[in-house]
């Protein structure tokens, strides 16, 4: 019976020692995970607030490159290098990007954001949807093709309410399925008076025919349609997608508008060429009016 007893204690020792050391592995070990998530959240939240640090830096002065290096929040190492095309062919024109990285003696992390730096009035042609066989011209009529903008990376703010309410209170609202203006419409000039654009609302489609000129800015609901020989001096606003501005084709000149485009749809000079010359004094007429609230410098991705 002693002899019994012995084993016994001796077995029930052996088998406490073997739960208690079991127990503090798996204490250890889950301590071990907790301190490298916590690593893990430092050095993402650190990544992040220096990408917010540079952020706020860009928008201060979108010129801004020097980046950071060699900083410290706490225990975390971090870095923030600032490109652009300039420094890396492979990011497009007119995007920046900022890489913030963050290390400690566990765990590192990255933040990536690219941002697009230009105002619409900065560029001829700004579609968010395709764009073929249209050619843009700076406002000295050289071509530049960087003043197209397709497909835009967003569609900018524009008070449709207060662009309808001056077509209304001017009286150029055109109700009908499609507007053919006539030449020199509304008065031969993109002001109706003093700094006040021209402004209409066409609720169907615009056609702007050979040999004739409109000036103004124009808010078309449906499609825009270009004559060789027809031109628009001014802006043309397409909220709606699944719109097109087209050219009608024939004719030994091209379809050409001064000043600029805006629009949700496409634009497509089939067989022909749409022709846009950039008219940066239409386009601020009608930022400044109608598009005030777009800031040029904005956050297009981030992972």
């Amino acid at each position: 019976m002693g002899r019994t007893l012995l084993i016994l204690l001796s077995g029930f020792a052996v088998s406490f020692g073997i739960l208690a050391y079991s127990k503090d592995r798996r204490m250890l070990e889950s301590v071990d995970r907790m301190v490298n998530r916590v690593e893990d959240y430092s050095t993402k939240n650190t990544a992040t607030s220096g990408a917010y640090m540079a952020l706020n830096k860009l928008y201060q002065s979108n010129s801004w490159r020097t980046g950071y290096s060699s900083m410290y929040l706490g225990s975390d190492s971090l870095s923030v290098i600032i490109d652009d095309n300039s420094t890396d062919a492979s990011i497009k024109a007119n995007y920046i990007r900022v890489l913030s990285a963050s290390y400690n003696s566990g765990s590192a992390d990255t933040t990536r954001v690219m941002l697009f730096d230009g105002g619409i009035g900065e560029f001829a042609v700004w579609a968010k949807d395709s764009v073929t066989n249209v050619t843009t011209n700076d406002s000295s009529n050289n071509p530049d093709a960087s003043l197209k903008m397709a497909p835009a990376p967003y569609m900018p703010e524009i008070d449709k309410t207060a662009l309808t309410d001056e077509a209304l209170a001017q009286g150029k609202v055109e109700t009908g399925s499609a507007f053919h203006p006539n030449d020199g419409y509304p008065n031969g000039n993109f002001l109706a008076s003093g700094s006040v654009p021209n402004v209409t609302h066409v609720q169907g489609d615009l056609y702007v025919h050979n040999g004739r000129t409109i000036y103004g800015i124009f808010i078309v609901e449906g499609n825009v349609y270009m004559d060789p020989d027809g031109a628009l001096f001014g802006v043309v606003y397409m909220p709606n997608a699944n719109t097109s501005i087209d050219h009608l084709g024939g004719g030994v000149d091209l379809g050409r508008i001064r000043g600029g485009v805006i629009t949700w749809g496409t634009m497509d000079g089939g067989t022909n060429i749409i022709r846009v010359r950039h008219y940066p004094q239409y386009l601020n007429s009608f930022i400044s009016n109608y598009a005030s609230d777009n800031q040029p410098l904005r956050v297009v991705a981030w992972e």
